[in-house]
């Protein structure tokens, strides 16, 4: 009898340590998933990349960026063509990780919010300080982006 009234209490420790384990091991597989849209985004724009660019977006995907909105991979193809960072003559460097980085989590919805320097290799500068205001969906286990407003972030 005595050996019940211990077990109880030690498999209900056991159970929420296995409750616990597994919602930590969720947790960083949704902080894991969602910053690497935050260090692709950066190395898409670093290396000029529009396809990896263009992979973390859902197909369905919405981008507005300076009153004007994209809908569609091809239309948000054509926006980050025409972006400073796209440009060749751009030398720019996204620096990554990001600051100011921020994310929510319910079910297989997400907020990402981030900030990114651009830096030009040869002035040396400050070139673009912008955020990255994200709306995500988990398909097929992947974070991608369903909407995305972009800006450049006021001089401080």
């Amino acid at each position: 009898m005595r050996w019940s009234y211990l077990v109880l209490p030690a498999a209900i420790i056991l159970s929420f340590g296995i409750a616990s384990k597994a919602a930590t091991e969720e947790n960083a597989e949704d902080f894991m998933g969602i910053h690497k849209i935050e260090i692709i985004f950066h190395e898409a724009g670093t290396t000029k990349n529009l396809d990896l660019m263009l992979s973390l977006f859902a197909d369905d995907a919405k981008l507005t960026s300076g009153g004007k909105t994209y809908q569609g991979k091809d239309e948000i193809r054509s926006y980050w063509q025409s972006a400073g960072t796209f440009q060749p003559q751009n030398q720019w460097v996204a620096y990554t990780p990001a600051f100011r980085i921020k994310y929510a989590v319910e079910g297989d919805s997400a907020h990402l919010y981030f900030e990114c320097l651009y830096v030009d290799k040869v002035k040396k500068e400050i070139a673009a300080h912008t955020n990255s205001d994200d709306a995500l969906i988990r398909v097929k286990g992947k974070w991608l982006i369903k909407e995305m407003k972009a800006s450049s972030v006021p001089e401080l």
